[in-house]
């Protein structure tokens, strides 16, 4: 499970173009506005797209700043962003190589019916903003480029501590309190070899390249949301916002996978709210978390005919000191590591350019039981995009996820997650998602009852 989406406004995962992963924005908004060939010199296909500028449309002037001609013009429908071009200040800046982007993302949750302390309601709202630069068009330095990023968050703590007491946050939740300001991303990325491969370095976050698929965060579960799989309970597995030195590597020799390879400089409590991300040291017990990942596509997905498909295999092996999850005393280990498998594939098209119908996506991942938490974790679900007529951004989500923990713990079982949602997608910058969550057996334990979360999300781009 990601502790996260601005995982998976949006968290700058609405920021990115291919959708790592970002975990507490939310990205999943339909947009083929953007031209990377036009503003980036990373061409088409970037192959570390958080690196690159968010979807955008030139030519909107003011945006909805100017609501008299965005209404009279219907370009509130068309623009990318609230504020639009910045009166053509923006257009400018991109063919110059620079973007700035910045997005909101809230989220309001309540359990009527069950679990630890019944009758929570609690918002939590997240902004997050941008700097790109394309270093070939700023400095001639060739297929170069610079990400920079902050984040804030407001409201109140996220509903599954304060509330419901299960292990899968049924809202954001990164572990920063009300009002705290975060440094992200602080990063370069230079392709090699043309634009089949690339090397990230600097203040970076694990769970924007290994582990994340796009449909997971069709989930407001931050828990799914994009990275579905039992690492953040286990062991330090860095998210959105919280990124930390180190340095990822990908490759694409043939048309139908990729391989990639990162490292991470990780210590317990590295997402420390008192840090403010500005924590650059290697504090006592830190270590190394090493992830590795093999990526198919098929399709679409490689501009081929065909369904398209994307499938992962990948594992993470990590030397940071952390205490037995069930320790008596001083017991401590510095051997951690985990195996996942997860994919996702449309299933059925209603137009050929594959923007609408029917897609299912599945994650499994394993972790030993004598020092983790969670053994095994499965989540899956459903997405129809398109469901009713003339909404074609639009989409229903069904969604199930199974947390197993481990065997050591006698008392406990597993946590069962059941959601769905509706996701309205008013224009390319603003959205509204009511959202049901089921939460069977919170935290495994018989103790807690079984709750019933209801809420909804909005996100916009600025």
């Amino acid at each position: 499970m990601t502790r996260s989406a601005l995982r998976c406004v949006l968290t700058l995962t609405l920021l990115f173009r291919a959708v790592p992963s970002h975990a507490d924005i939310n990205p999943w908004i339909a947009s083929a506005v953007y031209d990377p060939e036009k503003w980036d010199s990373g061409g088409p296909y970037a192959a570390t797209p958080w690196v690159h500028p968010p979807p955008y449309r030139p030519g909107m002037g003011w945006g909805m700043l100017d609501p008299s001609a965005a209404v009279e013009t219907g370009r509130w429908r068309e623009a990318s962003g609230f504020t639009g071009s910045w009166g053509g200040t923006r257009d400018a800046l991109m063919r110059r190589g620079l973007f700035f982007s910045s997005a909101y993302f809230g989220q309001l949750a309540a359990n009527p019916v069950g679990g630890a302390v019944e009758g929570g309601v609690g918002w939590r709202g997240n902004l997050a903003a941008g700097l790109f630069a394309d270093l070939e068009r700023i400095a001639g330095w060739s297929r170069t480029y610079l990400v920079a990023s902050a984040d804030w968050k407001a409201g109140n703590p996220t509903l599954s501590t304060s509330h419901v007491g299960n292990q899968l946050p049924v809202q954001l939740d990164s572990f920063d309190d009300p009002n705290v300001v975060r440094l992200v991303h602080l990063a370069v990325a230079k392709q090699l070899f043309g634009n089949d491969t690339e090397l990230a370095m600097g203040r970076i976050i694990t769970g924007e390249d290994f582990a994340t698929i796009r449909l997971a965060c069709t989930s407001l579960n931050q828990g799914l949301c994009g990275n579905p799989i039992a690492a953040a309970q286990n062991i330090e597995f860095p998210t959105f916002p919280s990124a930390v030195w180190g340095a990822s590597f990908k490759v694409k020799p043939g048309t139908r996978w990729y391989a990639q390879a990162g490292s991470y400089l990780v210590y317990p409590n590295f997402r420390a709210r008192t840090d403010n991300g500005v924590n650059f040291s290697a504090p006592d017990g830190s270590g190394a978390l090493s992830m590795a990942e093999v990526t198919y596509l098929t399709g679409s997905e490689i501009r081929e005919p065909g369904l398209p498909g994307r499938y992962k295999m990948g594992g993470w092996y990590s030397t940071t000191k952390l205490s037995r999850f069930n320790a008596e005393g001083n017991d401590e280990l510095r051997d951690w590591w985990g195996l996942y498998l997860m994919g996702q594939q449309m299933l059925w098209a209603r137009s050929p350019d594959h923007d609408q119908g029917i897609s299912v996506w599945g994650a499994v991942s394993y972790a030993p039981p004598d020092r983790n938490l969670v053994q095994v974790m499965a989540a899956g679900g459903v997405l129809w995009q398109g469901l009713v007529p003339n909404r074609p951004h639009d989409g229903l989500v069904l969604i199930a996820a199974y947390t197993s923990y481990s065997d050591r713990l006698t008392d406990r079982t597993g946590e069962l997650l059941l959601e769905t949602n509706y996701r309205f997608t008013v224009t390319p910058w603003l959205w509204f998602e009511p959202d049901l969550q089921g939460v069977l057996r919170p935290s495994g334990e018989a103790s807690i009852p079984d709750a019933l979360v209801v809420g909804f999300a909005v996100g916009f781009v600025l």
